[in-house]
């Protein structure tokens, strides 16, 4: 499987388009960008899943080897990923700080997490799609906290 990727914070243009009185799920920080894991799903369309401190859920990429995974259960949260197409929600002027041992994990660990991201969203784009309806129980516990929904018209194209 091939895919390209990177890490960026999101700009302020993406939480203009995307308020959170409006889109409560995505995650945002007063004062403080969310870096996230830039993922290239198809030609036009990109996965940015964010680094978080504390994720509780199955859902994600646990960091092993941190610091900060030692002190909480630091990871890469599958169900607030984003859906960019537009390069502009990209913060390219500000570079996205990580810690490095999260960094360095990512990257030894990079074929798993593009697996899991693509197969979390997929087995969604399925279940939207009327391909492979998910029970409605599962459905709620996978994706009822999940940002996906907010990006149906982009995975229904």
């Amino acid at each position: 499987m091939e895919y390209t990727v990177d890490i960026y914070n999101l700009s302020s243009r993406f939480y203009q388009d995307y308020p959170h009185a409006a889109y409560p799920e995505i995650v945002v920080k007063k004062d403080r960008p969310y870096s996230c894991l830039l993922i290239e799903y198809m030609d036009d369309l990109f996965i940015c899943i964010p680094f978080r401190s504390h994720v509780r859920h199955r859902y994600a990429y646990h960091f092993k080897t941190s610091v900060r995974s030692k002190q909480s259960r630091s990871g890469l949260d599958y169900s607030k990923m984003v859906l960019i197409q537009n390069t502009e929600y990209l913060d390219i002027q500000t570079p996205a700080v990580v810690d490095q041992d999260e960094y360095k994990e990512v990257m030894q660990n990079l074929p798993r997490i593009v697996k899991e991201a693509y197969a979390y969203l997929s087995d969604y784009k399925d279940d939207l799609r009327g391909v492979r309806k998910l029970h409605p129980k599962e459905w709620q516990r996978r994706y009822a906290m999940s940002t996906l929904p907010y990006f149906d018209q982009l995975l229904n194209t």
